[in-house]
């Protein structure tokens, strides 16, 4: 079974429509079939409350969408979980401290920086859709692609 780490933005991408949306959609279904295992961390799951919560005091979803998406996200979660497609991995002390030094090496927000910190842990890619967090995780050696440029290679990790 492939191991995917999903950052933030690719996350989003689930439950809010956007470019790359449908390259997501393709990994959860796998998540969901037993083919391919999600990985995010508890991080995340505050990240991605907080664009969705964003969206909505921008006026780009409304307060109703907004409930329906948070209550899709967290029982997607739940359900995967159960049935072994998602991870959610803790914060660690050691992967905090990995990531303030990989702040300071490659001058990336401290979130982004935990993220690839978390997928170098031991998955087979991680999927983005900020072009700087995939560009910085290639340069560390880990599998990244950008869910909105290569949605071609999402395909062929899901097996497609």
């Amino acid at each position: 079974m492939k191991t995917v780490y999903l950052d933030s933005s690719a996350i989003v991408k689930r439950y809010v429509a956007e470019a790359g949306s449908e390259a997501v959609d393709l990994i959860f279904d796998r998540a969901e079939t037993g083919s391919v295992q999600l990985l995010f961390s508890v991080w995340n799951v505050g990240e991605v409350l907080g664009v969705i919560d964003r969206y909505c005091r921008r006026g780009l979803i409304s307060k109703e969408e907004m409930g329906n998406v948070v209550a899709h996200f967290l029982s997607e979660n739940a359900k995967l979980t159960k049935l072994g497609g998602l991870s959610i991995l803790p914060m660690t002390a050691d992967a905090l401290i990995d990531s303030w030094l990989l702040v300071l090496r490659r001058h990336i927000y401290v979130a982004d920086a935990l993220q690839v910190e978390l997928a170098r842990r031991g998955c087979d890619a991680l999927l983005s859709g900020d072009e700087k967090l995939a560009e910085v995780a290639i340069s560390e050696g880990i599998n990244a692609i950008n869910v909105e440029r290569a949605p071609d290679k999402v395909r062929e990790l899901a097996g497609e």
